[in-house]
């Protein structure tokens, strides 16, 4: 994830505590995978915010049947999560912004306890075929 220079301005603020995955240091994985949860911001507490996911281009993308999907998901005991935002690549090279608010994701937990809503973890989901998938996950403002 590029830092902010003189020439790129339109640099979106990374706060190591908040990455899910790290595009700079992850390696192409091939199959369905779930990122380690971190546990350093209470998603249901953030007003407005945003998941950055960076993916690298691959091969294979066929809608709908040889695909990724790359879900953020929340979770109040690090055991069961649910996906609060969602994308899907197409091959290319790409950065998505999925918003997210602390109200979306308290809604999508409607069982757990508000204040232990503090997991939060990216997973890539392989459907069908398509190329090894690298990509990189991180929360902002």
């Amino acid at each position: 994830m590029a830092r902010s220079t003189i020439a790129n301005r339109r640099a979106i603020l990374l706060d190591a505590s908040l990455i899910l995955r790290d595009f700079t240091t992850a390696v192409a994985i091939s199959a369905t995978t779930a990122e380690t949860a971190i546990n350093s911001v209470n998603p249901a507490e953030l007003c407005y915010y945003k998941a950055v996911v960076d993916v690298a281009a691959h091969t294979g993308y066929v809608a709908g049947s040889a695909q990724w999907t790359i879900t953020i998901e929340a979770s109040a005991d690090n055991a069961t999560f649910v996906p609060v935002g969602t994308v899907i690549p197409t091959g290319v090279a790409s950065r998505f912004q999925v918003p997210l608010s602390g109200a979306w994701v308290e809604k999508n937990l409607p069982n757990a306890v508000y204040s232990n809503i503090i997991y939060t973890r990216a997973k890539a989901t392989k459907t069908g075929s398509p190329g090894n998938l690298n990509y990189g996950a991180f929360l902002t403002t």
